[in-house]
């Protein structure tokens, strides 16, 4: 039944009173847009990029085009118009008012609209029967709930008018089909209409699913399929037959070939866990069928898969799963851990990790020349451009390699998946990268490369390059490139640094084994007492009871502190008394590597050799040796 609502007449329809107002109520591009957008969830786009003659709207179910908008010149004016696929519902409302033949196709079952002429309850009505034909693309579902149309009477004359109607094709074609199989008859009859496809596409099938989920079938006469996002719903009885002998065979290990779209909604099942109790052995059947199927038969289904899969374990919480779905992702985070913490690994992994971002090593004159060495040399570099930072604040990595950023995770995207759940716990892939749900949102915390990170790297490691080559005094000059003079001055530091430590090891190092030594006192104190006279003995008895004082080379010495300077004093003590000197060298932003040298240089006279040394965790300690020698001096 279609109600045809008149000018300023009062008509029921379905125990509701509609009023009809003068005139018509326009709509416009951007009016249209708008009721689309907030009704459906659905925007126009572009025919071509940057146009503005002609927009689309695409169907979500297959992403078939059921609506045009676009402008057609009348004279030195556009006028707006909407084509609408209305089935053939088109040839009942085409000679309305308004309405004409479609502008942009000619095909029986679209219809034209003039948005001037129309009024906006006619067009939106309209619009909603033809997104109801392209969510369920069957007519005979969609006239259910037929729109009914706002006519407009004559300007001149406001009496009714009576608006003939064409009369509907009684011979729309039905499938009639013969032999069908108790359980998918009850399978159809399960689907709940009263739901929009929009979000009852997956709950329908999920349930549908949930009921065919034993059932065998042998069809011998198969069918293909094909369809976007394809459902149960979405499929004939001879294709349903087809499909359920096909996954017969897959789940008795036996892989043939056949339409993509049944594969997808194989796959969907699976990631539904129809008919699988344990999320683990939903995910190994996954796995399955990717090695015995997809990757032999449909590669056209790998891309989604390998995204789906890492969904499955966020979904079902599966972190022992995380080196098989994210085995690219953690090989890209280890070398961001890297970079980010190269005290914990060796220069050569430190190098390494550089090469996995940057192209300008690979033929590299002064990292050849210099071999080993350039490992060394680099990770001094690294570590103190790590610590600069930016008069802003900001850091060399952040800038120029990656930024954690926290990304809304579309979990199943393009899957026909139903959400029963919404209590997930958070997964740890590794020490970079985090997912966990908030707010009805998925979230994917991680370190994220920055625009060109592989050209500002290799600017960088041409700086280093460059300072080097100057500071070593070999190869070519390089002209500069940009890069700020806080990073500039971090990698000649770090150059510097390296350049001590090499002088450091040429010095020879003198190891005395004291683990004798009291012995060894002892047995010469015995032979010299044996070979002193009786009055040798009285006068050194006599000596030793007289109080030493020292001598005043000694007490100068020990009252300029060695020429020690207030920074080393501070740092040697700290680690005499074991007090913390970490916040006095942080606060006066000093390097330990250079107070420990001058340490070591101006005490080497008292002492022959270095006394502080540093541990594998690149701390400085008090060779243990000399330790009480240091605590009587100071």
């Amino acid at each position: 039944m279609i109600t045809l609502i008149q000018k300023n007449k009062i008509t029921c329809y379905n125990n509701r009173t509609y009023v009809r107002k003068r005139g018509p109520v326009a709509l416009n591009f951007n009016d249209l847009s708008k009721f689309v957008f907030k009704k459906y969830g659905l925007k126009f786009f572009p025919a071509v990029p940057g146009s503005t003659e002609l927009y689309l709207l695409k169907s979500p179910v297959d992403g078939s085009y059921f609506a045009m908008m676009s402008r057609i010149r009348q004279g030195d004016h556009f006028i707006a118009t909407l084509d609408l696929r209305c089935g053939s519902f088109s040839d009942m409302i085409r000679d309305l008012p308004g309405f004409s033949t479609p502008f942009r196709l000619k095909i029986s079952d679209w219809v034209g609209v003039w948005l001037n002429q129309v009024h906006r309850d006619a067009i939106e009505n309209a619009f909603d029967y033809a997104f109801r034909l392209a969510m369920n693309g069957e007519e005979d579902k969609a006239i259910d709930r037929q729109p009914f149309i706002y006519v407009p009477g004559e300007a001149a004359d406001e009496k009714y008018q009576a608006q003939a109607i064409k009369s509907r094709d009684k011979t729309l074609a039905k499938r009639h089909e013969q032999d069908v199989p108790a359980a998918i008859q009850k399978m159809r009859a399960s689907y709940d209409y009263s739901i929009l496809p929009a979000k009852g596409k997956a709950k329908n099938f999920y349930h549908q699913a949930q009921l065919m989920k034993n059932y065998q079938d042998n069809y011998q006469n198969p069918v293909v399929f094909k369809r976007y996002y394809p459902a149960f719903h979405d499929m004939t009885v001879p294709q349903l037959r087809t499909y359920f002998t096909w996954r017969q065979k897959i789940r008795s290990g036996e892989y043939e070939k056949t339409s993509t779209s049944y594969a997808f909604v194989y796959v969907f099942e699976l990631l539904n866990n129809v008919g699988i109790d344990d999320p683990a052995e939903g995910f190994k059947q996954l796995r399955i069928f990717q090695k015995n199927y997809v990757q032999k038969f449909d590669l056209e289904l790998e891309s989604y898969l390998k995204q789906w899969l890492k969904d499955y374990v966020l979904y079902y919480h599966l972190p022992q799963k995380n080196q098989l779905v994210f085995a690219d992702e953690l090989k890209q985070d280890l070398q961001y851990h890297i970079l980010l913490h190269p005290e914990d690994y060796s220069a050569h992994e430190l190098l390494a990790a550089v090469k996995h971002f940057s192209t300008y090593l690979d033929k590299n004159v002064t990292a050849k020349k210099m071999g080993p060495q350039f490992e060394q040399v680099f990770k001094e570099i690294w570590q103190v451009v790590l610590q600069a930072k930016l008069k802003n604040g900001q850091d060399f990595f952040s800038k120029y390699i990656a930024q954690r950023h926290l990304l809304v995770e579309n979990l199943f995207a393009g899957a026909v998946f139903y959400w029963r759940n919404h209590d997930f716990e958070p997964l740890v892939v590794d020490s970079e990268r985090k997912y966990f749900y908030q707010n009805q949102e998925w979230y994917c915390s991680s370190l994220f490369p920055i625009k060109r990170q592989k050209s500002e790297l290799n600017a960088f490691l041409h700086e280093t390059d460059r300072l080097l080559r100057e500071k070593m005094h070999f190869g070519q000059k390089l002209k500069p490139r940009k890069l700020e003079k806080e990073f500039l001055q971090a990698i000649a530091d770090g150059i510097a640094e390296y350049q001590k430590q090499v002088e450091k090891a040429k010095r020879p190092h003198i190891k005395i084994n004291f683990a004798n030594l009291d012995q060894i006192r002892a047995d010469a104190s015995e032979t010299r007492d044996s070979l002193l006279t009786d009055e040798e003995k009285q006068l050194e008895k006599e000596e030793s009871q007289q109080p030493v004082l020292p001598k005043k080379s000694e007490t100068l010495k020990t009252e300029n502190n060695y020429g020690l300077t207030k920074d080393e004093m501070h740092l040697l003590m700290g680690l005499l008394n074991n007090e913390d000197w970490q916040s006095y060298i942080k606060q006066h932003h000093l390097m330990v590597s250079i107070l420990a040298d001058g340490i070591n240089d101006k005490l080497f006279d008292e002492i022959g050799d270095a006394v502080i040394d540093f541990d594998e965790n690149n701390q400085p300690e008090i060779i243990e040796d000399y330790l009480p020698d240091l605590k009587e001096i100071f």
